[in-house]
């Protein structure tokens, strides 16, 4: 009797042991290194021992169904030779010979009940693994504990991913060939799986080079991005499971396991990806969909056309054109170049090694400082628009606190407020420095530089005479105020340094008080306002004093003297500001009175009385938990029994003594009480009344 090839058994053994082997080195690496997509491709792997252990499990029986059917039919021989040719039952064609089997049979349980039971297993761990790479409560603990940490040892790391692609690579070629015949068909989920851990190295491998190159976060995305691979391996695993009660059956054609990964299958087959779409169609449908006229005909076409816009496509990254006016930030492996390309075309590396940012260094920019722009049409911009202090010209205007110098020296100071219109030119810098500077300092350099012109505005506003800004100073103050926002811009860098812009050119414009109806009434209601003025004065300094004495008592302008030293000595960092601050909470303590005094004592009150409280909270607990430890059960079951009692203390409770619990019936009535109908109520006191 001829034996049974076990070359099938062999690989699959060799393969489980090549998944486990990788997954013992991978969880290794991962600790060592603090790389979550390494751990990612340690769960695949572990993941893929269950489809070689599946493999091995049917192959084996598969073999011991060969061997059982060659000595029945060497017994048969024996006998037809001993019988003189006469038929026996083995002969009918109708019959299921597997069921004759006692091996036959032992396999047809495995893959009715274990093989589904083993594969949905398998299916909910990459589901539940993938999940586990990313951040959220049920994440892996290990990754958890890493977070973003930059990955250690990357170089390292790097040459034990790349070996072990390759060697998994080369494993998953030699189990995918055997799959074709058709006695070893059951290796192609495993050199699937094999194949999905070497692809899954590779990119992990590449991930490294990145995070050398400087860029740690590709890393983590990768891991992530394996995560949802996984996720997808289990759902389509748990889909096909579902899908297979539903597909037809032809007869003599090999089923497909279900478990077997089409998404990886289509990269790994060696007869490519529409093949594999091919065949996959075939096998859900029942029919040769992959031997119609137009299936052939995308088959030929599509993936060289696809293959060559990729080639386009990237070939088109390396070409990087500046249109005039503007220069183009390079950027190599995430690293900015020293020198910017001018206008004119260029040739750089592909994406994603090299990266342009076009920046336009002779458009002169304008934003609007003091108000902001209704949306006209063109028909409303085409009109001649007359500005009138009391007619609102424009959607919001921005008010100014502008101090009048005109007043007399004896006098408080008044606050005017006045609106102004503000525009700012400006541009990018030429020089290769500051068009760099400008790109790498901010995203939103336009922001930027309105927020420091109106920063610039308010305070010279607030140093400013009303009279110098509605005069004749328009031309001084725009030449200030441009070198002001330069001079802000120049230092607004995240580091010192500039923004890498050129203040073109500040306008002053449409200086006018509020606008508003009533101006004119609230200029004649200054006279009145000067009036009443000192009575306000003079009433403020009474409560001014007021104040002073019961906050501080008669020696409140002592306190007032030491608080004010003590803040000049700590303005100046001396060393006598630690003596000075004991002076002020000596005085705050024994000297003064008021309410400083008031509030001194009780904020030491409160401070001894939480110290206190806190320390008898404290030494209450480590009495609660020396009684805990001491009878664990008896504290907790006098806790319980303390809860029940306080909560049940106001709940209406019912006792009712019974010989025999069980016999009692509860009857409860759980329909809605009925709707008070009050006009048939009334129309049937009305009849009864009639009645009557």
């Amino acid at each position: 009797m001829a034996a049974v090839d076990k070359r099938g058994e062999a690989v699959a053994v060799v393969g489980g042991l090549l998944s486990l082997s990788a997954c013992v080195v991978l969880s290794i690496l991962a600790i060592w290194t603090d790389s979550s997509a390494v751990w990612a491709v340690c769960f695949q792997s572990f993941g893929a021992i269950g489809i070689w252990l599946l493999t091995v499990i049917q192959l084996h029986q598969q073999r011991l169904v060969s061997e059982e059917k060659l000595e029945l039919a060497a017994i048969e021989r024996d006998r037809i030779e001993r019988l003189g040719g006469a038929k026996t039952i083995f002969e009918e064609q109708d019959l299921d010979q597997m069921e004759k089997l006692a091996m036959g049979r032992r396999l047809r349980a495995i893959e009715r009940f274990l093989v589904p039971i083993l594969a949905i297993l398998f299916a909910v761990f990459h589901i539940a693994a993938g999940a586990s790479v990313f951040p959220w409560a049920l994440q892996f603990p290990p990754i958890r504990a890493v977070g973003d940490a930059p990955v250690l040892h990357a170089s390292v790391l790097l040459f034990f991913c790349a070996g072990i692609a390759f060697v998994c690579f080369m494993m998953s070629r030699y189990a995918l060939g055997l799959s074709r015949i058709r006695q070893w068909s059951l290796l192609r989920p495993g050199g699937n799986y094999l194949f999905g851990t070497s692809a899954f190295c590779l990119a992990v491998a590449l991930a490294l080079l990145c995070v050398i190159s400087g860029l740690p976060q590709v890393e983590v995305w990768v891991g992530r991005a394996i995560g949802i691979v996984m996720i997808w391996m289990g759902v389509e695993t748990l889909i096909n499971y579902v899908l297979d009660f539903y597909r037809p059956r032809v007869p003599g054609e090999e089923p497909r396991p279900f478990y077997d990964n089409r998404l990886l299958g289509m990269f790994s087959e060696p007869v490519g990806i529409l093949r594999s779409v091919a065949n996959t169609i075939d096998y859900q449908f029942g029919f040769k969909v992959s031997e119609t006229w137009f299936y052939k005909l995308l088959g030929r076409a599509v993936l060289p056309l696809l293959l060559l816009q990729v080639v386009i496509i990237l070939a088109l990254t390396c070409i990087v054109v500046v249109p005039p006016g503007h220069q183009a930030v390079l950027l190599h492996l995430g690293q900015l170049r020293p020198t910017t390309a001018k206008a004119g075309i260029h040739f750089t590396w592909p994406w994603p090694i090299d990266t342009a940012a076009i920046i336009p260094v002779d458009r002169i920019q304008r934003m609007a400082i003091g108000y902001e722009e209704e949306q006209t049409t063109d028909e409303d911009s085409s009109r001649t628009q007359v500005i009138l202090w009391t007619v609102k010209h424009y959607k919001k205007e921005y008010q100014l606190l502008v101090a009048d110098r005109s007043a007399s020296a004896a006098d408080k100071v008044p606050i005017n407020l006045l609106s102004l219109n503000m525009p700012v030119h400006w541009r990018v810098k030429h020089d290769d420095k500051e068009v760099i500077r400008f790109y790498s300092q901010s995203a939103d350099a336009a922001q930027l530089i309105e927020a420091i012109a109106y920063r610039e505005l308010t305070q010279y506003a607030a140093e400013s005479d009303v009279l110098k800004l509605m005069g004749s100073g328009g031309v001084e103050t725009s030449a200030e105020l441009r070198r002001r926002i330069q001079a802000g811009c120049d230092a607004a860098g995240y580091d010192g340094g500039g923004l890498g812009v050129e203040i073109v050119m500040v306008g002053i414009g449409g200086v006018h008080p509020p606008s508003d109806e009533d101006v004119a009434k609230t200029y004649e209601q200054v006279v009145s306002a000067i009036e009443t003025r000192d009575a306000t004065i003079k009433g403020a300094e009474g409560d001014a004093a007021t104040r002073r004495i019961e906050s501080a008592g008669d020696q409140w302008k002592a306190l007032y003297e030491a608080i004010r030293l003590e803040d000049d000595l700590r303005s100046r960092n001396d060393p006598g500001l630690a003596e000075q601050t004991a002076v002020v909470e000596e005085m705050l303590r024994k000297v003064i009175g008021g309410e400083a005094r008031v509030r001194a004592a009780t904020a030491s009150k409160n401070a001894f009385a939480r110290l206190f409280s806190q320390k008898s909270e404290a030494e209450l607990f480590e009495t609660r938990l020396a009684t805990y430890r001491a009878a664990p059960e008896v504290y907790s079951l006098r806790n319980y029994l303390r809860m029940m009692e306080e909560g049940l203390r106001r709940v209406r409770k019912f006792v009712i003594a019974l010989e025999n619990p069980d016999s009692v019936v509860y009857d409860i009535d759980l329909r809605p009480p009925a709707e008070i109908d009050l006009l048939g109520a009334e129309q049937a006191a009305a009849e009864q009344k009639r009645a009557q």
